[in-house]
């Protein structure tokens, strides 16, 4: 790893490389905090996704949309570019990122709220827009059921994937958009939970950027509420906050949950097929399922409260 280090600095031009200590707490990827001769600097050593054909080119298209958004002064780590100005670097057959390094904290639970609000509705005042339809793409009963016999998976997580089968299905189906509907997108961060942000100097700081790009701007706000949200009023102090600093109306329908509900059945998924040979991913996967059953079973209660945003 050592070597590895040296290389990245020497690629991301920082000078050369005093001291490195792992930092704990990534999920998908391995984290290394570098103190080199112009100063500290976390350097990323990519994992998830790393060999998928459009890899490269979905981070550097990310990398885009987060230098823009350090220059339009949205509270960001500074990315480090290559000599060639690119995000990702090779070094010794793995993809690497570097940022500046930040001092800070997680938020705790139910902290920050209308922070995390201010600062996703900063990110799509600065973003470049757009209007297009949107294009759910629904599973049924029998899809998800056979992702409970995946093999390998431990009983006790497949019972409770056959279980919510019907569930998740029926989710899905009550948060897709209707036929042709028409939204408008911002470029965005695309996964502002409060796992991706930091508590510095004060200030709600937007980092990991990786999933960056287009995303329609009700969708976000709203998995952005589902996701720092503890109960049904944090999540509309969420909202109130995206509201007034964006000067957005929300639409007061299900389809604008619809976001969040396919990014967690693609977790979900990813955990179930590429992790379950983990405890992470059996723990992640266990969770997420339950998260979004219990969405489908407070999801008009959740519709109502975007009625007093």
């Amino acid at each position: 790893m050592e070597s590895m280090m040296v290389k990245a600095v020497e690629g991301f031009g920082l000078g050369q490389v005093e001291a490195m200590v792992r930092v704990e707490g990534g999920l998908s990827n391995d984290m290394w905090r570098v103190t080199a001769t112009s100063g500290e600097y976390a350097v990323k050593v990519m994992r998830a996704h790393a060999e998928a054909a459009d890899f490269r080119d979905n981070i550097e298209a990310a990398y885009t949309i987060e230098r823009n958004a350090f220059r339009e002064g949205i509270p960001c780590p500074e990315p480090m570019p290559t000599a060639e100005g690119h995000a990702l670097l090779r070094a010794d057959g793995h993809w690497l990122r570097a940022h500046r390094w930040c001092e800070g904290s997680s938020p705790n639970p139910g902290d920050h709220l209308e922070d995390a609000g201010d600062l996703l509705a900063r990110i799509h005042r600065g973003g470049g827009h757009g209007v297009r339809a949107l294009e759910d793409q629904l599973r049924e009963v029998g899809a998800w059921a056979a992702l409970a016999d995946q093999p390998g998976l431990p009983e006790r997580l497949s019972a409770q994937l056959r279980s919510a089968a019907p569930e998740l299905a029926r989710l899905e189906a009550a948060t897709a958009a209707s036929p042709r509907l028409v939204t408008t997108y911002a470029d965005s961060h695309g996964d502002l939970d409060p796992k991706n942000t930091l508590v510095a100097s004060g200030r709600l700081l937007a980092v990991d950027w990786d999933a960056a790009g287009p995303r329609p701007i009700a969708r976000e706000a709203v998995s952005l509420a589902l996701d720092w949200a503890e109960n049904v009023d944090d999540f509309r102090r969420v909202l109130r906050a995206y509201a007034s600093s964006s000067g957005t109306t929300l639409p007061t329908e299900a389809w604008v949950f619809g976001g969040w509900v396919a990014a967690l059945c693609g977790w979900l998924t990813y955990n179930v097929q590429q992790r379950a040979d983990s405890d992470l991913g059996l723990r992640e996967a266990s969770e997420t399922c339950a998260r979004l059953l219990a969405l489908h079973r407070a999801l008009d209660e959740h519709v109502s409260a975007l009625h007093i945003i």
